[in-house]
């Protein structure tokens, strides 16, 4: 059965290239930039790797969109492409929507395209946003997958630093 949107999707896929998903990873960029509005439903992305890789490997959670219309506060400077975001630099022209990374999961296996296709009804690789197959839900926990980082976490070391200021460091 062909991907289908819910009224209300908490997930979709988009594709990105490897280089930058591991900015992500490596927690060096913050933000994912996009040049469209993504529904304030969603509050997960699978992300799709481009070729060679061409598979679903990680999926993060994201905040809602952070705009740059008048009025509207600026990204924090660090992470790779806020400070760009802010001064509206020309390479991000059009990229006017920012969606916080609040934490990165790595698929146990890798979910190649063929499988995508065969298993999850998909008729080809994501070349924009497109909504997770139910089929993909429920056979996949987002919530099982291995969490390399989040923001929650880092904030309850951070209390527990707070509270105890002998807690271990890693």
């Amino acid at each position: 059965m062909p991907p289908r949107k819910s009224s209300a999707a908490k997930d979709v896929i988009l594709p990105m290239t490897n280089d930058y998903m591991q900015q992500i990873v490596d927690r060096d960029k913050t933000h994912e930039f996009r040049r469209y509005l993504i529904s304030p439903s969603v509050k997960r992305v699978w992300f799709y790797l481009n070729a060679p890789e061409s598979h679903l490997q990680y999926i993060c959670e994201i905040d809602p969109a952070h705009t740059r219309n008048l009025g509207d506060p600026p990204l924090p400077e660090e992470g790779a492409g806020n400070k760009e975001f802010n001064a509206r630099h020309k390479d991000w022209d059009k990229y006017d929507f920012a969606y916080r990374i609040l934490s990165v999961r790595e698929l146990s296996a890798p979910i190649k395209l063929a499988e995508m296709r065969d298993k999850y009804g998909m008729k080809s690789a994501p070349r924009g946003l497109v909504y997770v197959p139910e089929g993909l839900l429920s056979g996949v926990k987002w919530e099982e997958q291995r969490l390399l980082w989040s923001v929650d976490q880092e904030k309850d070391e951070e209390n527990q630093k707070d509270a105890c200021p002998n807690f271990p460091t890693a």
